[in-house]
């Protein structure tokens, strides 16, 4: 993470900071990822690929256990304060925001496989719900992680209110579903499995908001987790904490 670290005269102290957050950014990245290759699996009809999203899933896990083992040895061996501190836990939590991410991808690619199986072709009118919404979500991940990265709080709220964005294209998805399911012989079964998709992009979206209030909360030292997105602002007005 760039500017937040105090000044060390370990080098190794440096070292270590930087592996943990390398390990974050590459975490945040396999996510990613997950979440793209698992919608392609759905609106392509990839089984194999669906297949890859699932298996995958134990190295996301087995980069958020490296995140928090490293955390860990930090904060055992270096007793961190300060800006050092507040970054180490916000890089510890948002490792399990991710990983919760990727948990949500994991659930997409299920679906994917099990629609492809049975056969059931894509309906336009959800695959333009689902990629509207994987756009808006992917865009906050990458946000997202720049901010923590550079410590950019300004663009870390604009990651948390654009939360708002992804809410309103998932009420419009569950409208648009409730529509299609009043058309006869709509299958009840497939609307049930669009709402697991669509609700799974809903929660990306709001971990990648639960990271943006960490990165508020590595340059200003407050807590924001329980502040709306649309209070940020006013709630860091008057600077960081020392």
């Amino acid at each position: 993470m760039a500017e937040t670290h105090e000044d060390h005269t370990v080098r190794s102290y440096d070292q270590e900071l930087d592996q943990l957050s390398v390990s974050l950014l590459t975490l945040g990245g396999l996510v990613i990822d997950q979440v793209e290759q698992s919608v392609a699996a759905l609106v392509g009809r990839d089984a194999d690929l669906a297949r890859k999203v699932v298996a995958r899933e134990k190295e996301v896990n087995a980069y958020d256990t490296r995140i928090e083992e490293l955390a860990v040895q930090i904060l055992a061996k270096r007793a961190p304060v300060g800006g050092d501190l507040r970054a180490i836990l916000a890089m510890l939590k948002g490792g399990t925001d991710l990983e919760r991410a990727g948990d949500e991808a994991k659930k997409i690619a299920k679906v994917a496989r099990s629609l492809t199986e049975q056969q059931v072709p894509p309906e336009e009118v959800l695959v333009g719900r689902v990629e509207a919404m994987t756009s808006l979500v992917t865009q906050m991940l990458r946000d997202v992680l720049s901010a923590l990265d550079d410590s950019n709080e300004e663009l870390a709220v604009r990651v948390a209110q654009g939360d708002k964005a992804v809410d309103k294209q998932y009420r419009q998805a569950l409208a648009t579903m409730h529509d299609y399911l009043q058309l006869e012989g709509r299958d009840v079964h497939y609307v049930a499995d669009a709402i697991i998709v669509l609700k799974a992009l809903e929660r990306v979206g709001d971990h990648a908001k639960n990271i943006a209030k960490y990165v508020v909360f590595v340059v200003q030292g407050r807590d924001v987790r329980h502040v709306k997105a649309k209070h940020l602002h006013k709630e860091i007005g008057d600077g960081p904490a020392q």
